[in-house]
């Protein structure tokens, strides 16, 4: 007789249906569990002969496009960097140019000075020119670099202090004022001593970001990343050859040379601009850095002859200024290819200038300023009006050509970068297709 059947009533889980199996739970799906396969999937494509191709043409694949990605880099870099060497090449010329103006205001109104009530209208017209074009360039040289602005910003404080004392000082001399002379003494003081070391600072400065991009515009450099791909696709193409005893892979052959032509042409491209740049810095660029330092030390020497002769007998420091600023010229003018004609004009300004000082020495004051004021053919007006205007025009000139020159360079780096990059991917594109050939070929 057979045993009576236990019936045991089994707790089924609200909301499960009727009928529904049951039983313990599911384990979680995960990559390795879910889908056993991918794992499986993954070792048979590495396995092997095949498997090592695969590996390998995948590094391929990725030398290709990193290649092609330091050359694009490499020219967008050596690119950038001429653009913004221009960017500061153009601040230092503005910067120079503010300082110019500051130190030829003065000159021309310290000169003017010399001759006792209102000045003459010419001399008028030049000192304002002058400080026009002073605000004018802080203006600008603010706006162009944003890094110069707080020191501009103190400059053009002071600017406007030396603008108000040298206003003060005329209305007294025209009103035959002693005080008149200290007001000019004061505003000429202010400038050497407060204005004029801000702009130097912000000609340094420039002049160092500009020498920086000089030097970075040749990224040759990155192209080693580019050498080191050419050279592993070259091992994966020997490799090849050797496992499969066929040593013409057209495809992997292609991309192979494709590639050594980009890598040739961006290298090319880069070594051009960087051999240009470093040719500006060294020709135009220097050129006019050093004609705006003879500008500047010279009408510097020019304001300074004039306060030696308004202080009256007491301008032995202006004197000694002056013969400073002339060693600077001097030196400044052996560099120059055009210093011969530079130094003729410079020659007769300092003949001028010794007379004036012959005559003030023996006492003959009144000779020695009509000198100094004078633009007769040997007065000391026009023979330094002479190798001012010269001295600027070429300063101008080799300032403009070296801002035009930095421009034009490096113009078509991003069409080169562009084909670049497209090269990359048609490499790539071969060498899958040069070793999927080679693994169907050894199946």
């Amino acid at each position: 007789m057979s045993a009576p059947t236990t019936n045991v009533p089994v707790a089924v889980p609200a909301g499960t249906p009727s009928g529904a199996p049951t039983g313990p739970p599911a384990h979680p799906r995960t990559i390795a569990g879910s889908i056993p396969g991918a794992r499986t999937v993954a070792s048979r494509l590495l396995h092997g002969t095949p498997g090592r191709m695969r590996l390998y043409g995948l590094l391929g694949v990725i030398a290709a496009v990193l290649l092609g990605a330091a050359s694009a880099n490499a020219l967008l870099a050596s690119q950038a960097a001429v653009e913004r060497a221009a960017n500061n090449t153009a601040q230092v010329v503005r910067a120079q140019s503010i300082h110019v103006d500051l130190l030829r205001a003065d000159a021309v109104a310290t000169n003017a000075f010399l001759v006792g009530g209102l000045e003459s209208a010419d001399s008028r017209a030049k000192y304002q020119d002058a400080m026009s074009r002073v605000a004018s360039g802080l203006a600008e040289a603010a706006a162009a670099q944003p890094a110069d602005g707080k020191a501009l910003g103190q400059l053009s404080i002071h600017v406007q202090t030396y603008a108000a004392l040298v206003e003060q000082a005329r209305s007294n001399n025209r009103l035959g004022l002693p005080v008149g002379a200290q007001y000019l003494k004061q505003a000429s003081a202010g400038l050497r001593s407060e204005a004029i070391p801000i702009i130097a600072q912000v000609v340094e400065s420039n002049e160092g970001r500009s020498q920086a991009e000089f030097d970075r515009s040749n990224s040759s450099l990155q192209l080693l990343v580019g050498v080191a791909a050419l050279l592993g696709l070259a091992a994966l193409a020997v490799w090849l050859a050797k496992r499969t005893h066929r040593y013409l892979n057209p495809s992997l052959t292609g991309a192979i040379a494709l590639l050594l032509v980009t890598l040739f042409v961006a290298a090319t491209q880069i070594t051009s601009v960087g051999t240009a740049t470093r040719d500006v810095a060294r020709g135009t660029y220097q050129r006019a850095v050093t004609l705006a330092d003879v500008t500047t030390a010279a009408n510097d020497a020019r304001a300074n002859e004039s306060l030696t002769l308004i202080s009256r007998g007491s301008g032995k420091a202006n004197e000694d200024a002056w013969g400073a600023n002339r060693k600077q010229v001097d030196a400044s003018l052996v560099d120059l290819s055009t210093s011969s004609e530079l130094r003729a004009l410079w020659g007769r300004y300092v003949d001028a200038h010794v007379s004036v000082r012959g005559l003030d020495d023996h006492g003959r004051w009144d000779g020695a300023v009509k000198l100094s004021t004078s633009t007769a053919t040997n007065g000391a007006a026009n023979t330094f009006n002479a190798f001012d205007t010269r001295v600027t025009q070429l300063r101008n000139d080799a300032s403009e050509k070296t801002v035009s020159t930095l421009q034009g360079l490096a113009g078509n780096a991003g069409l080169f970068a562009a084909l670049t990059a497209l090269a990359a991917l048609l490499a790539a594109w071969l060498v899958v297709r040069g070793v999927g050939q080679r693994i169907e070929e050894y199946r």
